[in-house]
């Protein structure tokens, strides 16, 4: 799994305010193992960049690896 902010839904979901505090919202992706070495390789920029390029939908649990 991969942890990153939820940019696909815009910056407003990152920070939610609570009545006596607020939340920070992340998203856990499934990803490959090639994507993890990827990342490792890389960075977790560069391969955020390839899910954007890929157009992937982070729902869909049989989508195909980026890398």
């Amino acid at each position: 799994m991969l942890i990153s902010l939820p940019y696909l839904h815009g910056s407003g979901l990152e920070h939610c305010p609570l009545p006596e505090e607020r939340a920070r919202v992340v998203r856990a992706l499934p990803v490959t193992a090639a994507e993890i070495e990827f990342r490792v390789a890389h960075g977790h920029e560069a391969l955020e960049r390839l899910f954007d390029e890929a157009r992937i939908v982070p729902t869909d649990p049989f989508r195909r690896s980026v890398v």
